[in-house]
C-alpha cells in the first residue's frame, strides 16, 4: 500500500497519469506488442529456414513477405486507432464496425491466397493475426495491462512451439494416454474422495485415496524419471518418494522394476527408509518446537537424531550400487499404472490401519504397543500424535517416536510383496529393514536409558 501511494505521488508529479490517458501512450503499446509478435515471428521463420537448408519455397517466399514486423506493428497500431476512436466517443459503433470489416475482409482475402494459391493449410499465421489486432483494440480503449500481458502469453505460446514439437516427438501415445488415466483419477475423481468426511473404524476414505493415489502417481513418475535420466531417475524418485510416502514408493517402484527388482531391491528399500527416517526426524523437530510444551525440544528429539543417523549410513554404499545397476539395466516398462495392484496395497494398508484402530480403542497394549503399530502404518503420523498428545516428559516422547520410526522401517517387507511375487526380493527388502532398524536401536536404548 506504502509502495502504491509512492508511485501514485511519483506518477502525479512527473505527469505519469496524464500520459496514461493520452492516445499517443496508447498507440505506442500497441505499437510495442505487435512489434515483439512480429520479431517473435521473423525469428521462428528464420529457424525454420536453419532447418530446412533448402532452396525457399512458395511457403518460405511468402512467409517472407506477409506477416512480419512490419505488418504486425501496423495492425496493433490500426487497431489501436479505432479503439480510441470509439471509445473516446469520436466515432461511432457503425464506423468502428467498418473498420474492422475492412480488417476482416483483408484476413479473407489472406487466408484465401494462403490456402489455394499458396497451398498453405495452417491457420496460426491468421490467429495471430486476429490476437494482434484484439490486444491493439485493447490498448485503444484504455485496457493496458491486458494488452501487454496478452502480448507477452501470445509471444511465448508461439516462441515453445519448437521446443514443444521435440518434447511431443518423444512422446509415445501410450505415455499420454497413462498420464490421461492419472489425470483422471487425481483431477476427475479426487475431489469426491478429498472433500469427502466419511470413514469407518478410524480409517477415512479420504487417507484411503490418498495412498492409492500415491501409489499410481509414485509409479508413474518413476517411470517418467527413468525415461529422461535413465536408472539415476529410478534412484532418486526413491529418494524423494520416500520423503513424500515410503511405503507407496516402495510398492511402484518394485512393480514397476518387474523382473529387475531382485538386483536393487535391497538398495531401494535402504533408501526409501532412509529418506522416511529424514522425513520423521524433520517432524519430530518441527513438532518439537511448536508444541506447548518446549521443553520437549532438545531431549524429545536425540535419540530419534542418533537412529536416523545410523540408519542413514548403509545408504551411502547403496546410493552407488544402485546407479550402478540401473544404469546398466535395460527398462522395458509397458505400463506403469496398474490399478489392480495399488489397490491391493490399499486394501493392506486398510487392514495395517483397522489393527491399530482396534489397538488404540481397546487400549490391548501400552502406549509401547500403540506407537509400534501405529508406526507400522504411518510413521509420521504417529509422530505427530505423540508430540501432541500431551505426554509429560521428554524421554517418554523419544522412546515412542524411536519405536514408530522403528516400526515405519519394518513394514516394507510387506509392501515389497505386493509389488513382485518373487522370493529374492521380499528377502532383499526384509534383510535391509532389518539391518537399518538394528542400526536404529542404539537410539532407543538411549531414550530407555533416559527413562530410568
Amino acid at each position: 500500500m506504502y509502495m502504491a501511494k509512492v508511485m501514485k505521488v511519483a506518477g502525479s508529479a512527473v505527469g505519469y497519469e496524464w500520459l496514461f490517458h493520452e492516445p499517443v501512450f496508447r498507440v505506442i503499446v500497441a505499437f510495442l506488442a505487435g512489434m515483439l509478435i512480429g520479431i517473435e515471428r521473423e525469428k521462428a521463420r528464420a529457424a525454420l529456414a536453419r532447418r530446412r537448408h533448402r532452396k525457399p519455397g512458395v511457403e518460405e517466399i511468402v512467409a517472407k513477405e506477409f506477416p512480419g514486423i512490419r505488418t504486425f506493428t501496423l495492425v496493433a497500431i490500426y487497431a489501436a486507432a479505432a479503439g480510441y476512436l470509439w471509445s473516446s466517443g469520436t466515432i461511432d459503433s457503425t464506423l468502428t464496425a467498418v473498420m474492422l470489416g475492412g480488417f476482416v475482409s483483408v484476413i479473407v482475402v489472406f487466408a484465401a491466397f494462403r490456402l489455394m494459391v499458396a497451398r498453405m493449410a495452417g491457420i496460426t499465421t491468421i490467429v495471430v493475426l486476429l490476437v494482434d489486432f484484439i490486444l491493439g483494440f485493447l490498448s485503444g480503449v484504455g485496457e493496458i495491462l491486458l494488452a501487454a500481458s496478452t502480448a507477452v502469453l501470445t509471444t511465448f505460446v508461439l516462441a515453445i512451439k519448437l521446443p514443444a514439437e521435440r518434447i511431443v516427438g518423444l512422446i509415445r501415445y501410450e505415455e499420454l494416454l497413462w498420464a490421461l488415466e492419472l489425470g483422471v483419477v487425481l483431477i476427475v475423481v479426487g475431489p469426491f474422495f478429498l472433500t469427502s468426511e466419511a470413514s469407518f473404524y478410524g480409517v477415512s476414505l479420504r487417507s484411503l485415496y490418498l495412498f492409492f493415489s500415491l501409489v499410481l502417481a509414485s509409479s508413474y513418475l518413476g517411470y517418467v524419471a527413468a525415461r529422461l535420466m535413465g536408472g539415476k531417475g529410478l534412484a532418486y524418485t526413491a529418494l524423494f518418494g520416500g520423503i513424500a510416502n515410503s511405503e507407496a514408493t516402495l510398492m511402484a517402484l518394485i512393480q514397476l522394476l518387474g523382473r529387475f527388482a531382485r538386483r536393487v531391491a535391497f538398495d531401494i528399500t535402504v533408501i526409501i527408509n532412509t529418506a522416511m527416517v529424514l522425513r520423521n526426524v524433520i517432524i519430530a523437530i518441527a513438532a518439537a518446537y511448536t508444541m506447548p510444551t518446549h521443553s520437549l525440544a532438545a531431549a524429545s528429539v536425540a535419540p530419534l537424531l542418533v537412529a536416523a543417523l545410523l540408519t542413514s549410513l548403509p545408504v551411502v554404499v547403496s546410493w552407488r550400487r544402485s546407479l550402478e545397476t540401473l544404469i546398466s539395466t535395460n527398462l522395458e516398462i509397458e505400463n506403469p499404472l496398474r490399478f489392480w495392484a495399488a489397490l491391493k496395497t490399499t486394501l493392506l494398508y486398510l487392514a495395517i490401519a483397522y489393527v491399530s484402530y482396534i489397538v488404540k480403542e481397546t487400549g490391548i497394549g501400552g502406549l509401547e504397543i500403540i506407537a509400534a503399530i501405529g508406526g507400522f502404518v504411518s510413521s509420521s503420523a504417529t509422530i505427530l500424535a505423540v508430540y501432541s498428545i500431551g505426554i509429560a516428559t521428554p524421554q517418554r516422547v523419544a522412546q515412542l517416536a524411536t519405536i514408530a520410526t522403528i516400526a515405519g522401517i519394518l513394514n516394507k517387507p510387506l509392501y515389497a510383496r505386493m509389488g513382485s511375487r518373487d522370493p529374492a526380493v521380499l528377502r532383499s527388502a526384509l534383510l535391509a529393514s532389518l539391518l537399518q532398524a538394528a542400526l536404529a536401536l542404539p537410539g532407543l536404548v538411549l531414550a530407555e536409558t533416559w527413562l530410568r
